[in-house]
């Protein structure tokens, strides 16, 4: 009996772990383990493009080889109770069972639950459900009955680690989506003051409007941003080629902290640099520069100053290039249009505006079979054919939740290339290149179009 689609995904499955084994081993990377007490290089270094591009393979074949083997009823259920995971996660870090397995006398053996009940005044019959749920979805290991170790994941939420500040839940906003969608008076609205931030907050106003007016919301939601813009930075700074820019101050627009700005200008120190944002953002980021960067400040080399999206550019002509990273997937085609065109007009012939954002796939091609020749390095036409997404699947199941997120939040999303055309095209504006970043974003490289 012939099991084509199985096949053909083992058979690239199989590839793309040999090939990923053999591009860390020449990268000189350690092995993965999830029981490494030791954080592996892969959360903080740039890997090549080539093992970036094998580590998406198998991501994509396991996603699809779920989606081949696992029940439709089992994997509607998956789908149901994956909010607690986030949950279930979320209470290990505010109850600080986190830090404390971290700080185990022997990580490989862990903590038992009635410890752990001990230590933190908990039921422990209500912390074995929540850790095993948590050891099922990979972010903690059971080492023996009811005694639980952290792993390689979990090790990202440790007191003072990156992860701790992902800290926003929109579980709120999720379970108000569908009727949104289908039912409310707004079904057909394309507002960003009409989405399912509004009818989960119950509020009228716009989600920056909101946040402007509840300040209490602005240091997780900047924290929480910042580790989003923190996962790319490297890579914007690495792969964009910053020494090609014909101006000499670089405008980052809706900069929040400057972290980008100030790792462009550690790596190219010749340039000046501006961070704009709210008023009651810059009011936080001035602070924080001249903290970091007393120096930048006092010479003039980097600037901080309110200016809103909507209106007109202040900075204008050939000295300067700006950026919009994460920026226009916030806002609905006519709002991102009013923001881009009040850039645009502030060019001169040598600026260039610096659109990074993701860019969507769309999976037209989700159970064609496709020649590897496609998306292997090997080109050799006998080798068999294999069925991969063209979005690679469960590799970028992220993009498409980021644009959801941003649907729901301001009536927004992740655009695909053909969108992100029409978009600056009706800005008076032209494409010049795309730099696809060692990240889930790519850089969209505009001019005038003159």
């Amino acid at each position: 009996m012939a099991h084509a689609e199985l096949d053909r995904l083992q058979v690239c499955l199989n590839f793309a772990l040999d090939t990923l084994r053999k591009e860390m081993d020449n990268s000189q990377l350690p092995p993965l383990s999830q029981h490494s007490s030791v954080e592996h290089p892969q959360a903080v270094m740039l890997y090549t493009h080539k093992c970036l591009t094998f580590m998406n393979h198998p991501l994509a074949c396991l996603g699809e080889l779920k989606n081949l083997i696992q029940s439709p009823l089992d994997k509607r259920m998956d789908d149901i109770f994956s909010a607690y995971s986030s949950a279930c996660m979320d209470t290990l870090i505010k109850t600080s069972i986190i830090d404390h397995l971290s700080e185990s006398s022997n990580p490989s053996e862990g903590i038992a639950v009635a410890e752990l009940a001990s230590t933190f005044e908990l039921d422990s019959q209500k912390l074995v459900p929540i850790l095993r749920f948590c050891a099922a979805n990979g972010w903690v290991r059971e080492t023996r009955d009811s005694s639980f170790a952290l792993n390689r994941c979990s090790r990202i939420f440790i007191k003072g680690r990156t992860g701790r500040r992902l800290n926003l839940s929109f579980l709120s906003i999720v379970r108000v989506m569908p009727a949104w969608v289908t039912e409310s008076d707004w079904k057909l609205s394309r507002s960003p003051a009409q989405t399912s931030f509004q009818i989960a907050f119950n509020t009228p106003l716009q989600q920056f409007s909101w946040i402007q007016q509840n300040p209490q919301a602005l240091i997780p939601l900047a924290d929480h941003l910042q580790v989003l813009g923190d996962m790319s930075t490297p890579s914007i700074v690495a792969d964009y080629p910053w020494e090609r820019l014909e101006t000499p101050v670089i405008v980052d627009c809706g900069g929040g902290k400057g972290g980008l700005v100030t790792a462009i200008l550690d790596a190219h120190p010749s340039f000046q640099a501006i961070v704009q944002d709210m008023e009651n953002v810059v009011v936080m980021t001035g602070s924080l520069m001249k903290e970091r960067r007393p120096h930048d400040i006092e010479s003039g080399i980097l600037k901080v100053e309110a200016h809103d999206l909507f209106q007109s550019q202040p900075r204008i002509g050939n000295e300067y290039s700006f950026i919009l990273r994460h920026i226009l997937h916030d806002w609905p085609d006519k709002e991102a249009a009013a923001i881009l065109g009040n850039v645009a007009r502030a060019l001169g012939p040598k600026s260039k505006i610096l659109i990074i954002e993701m860019v969507a796939v769309p999976n037209v091609d989700s159970t064609a079979t496709r020649s590897a020749k496609s998306f292997l390095l090997d080109s050799d036409d006998k080798r068999p054919n294999y069925c991969i997404p063209s979005h690679f699947g469960a590799a970028s199941k992220l993009v498409n939740a980021f644009s959801v997120n941003m649907l729901s939040l301001m009536n927004g999303c992740e655009r695909s290339l053909r969108e992100w055309e029409s978009l600056v095209n009706g800005c008076g504006l032209r494409i010049t290149n795309v730099y696809p970043l060692r990240a889930h974003t790519s850089v969209i490289e505009c001019a005038l179009d003159v």
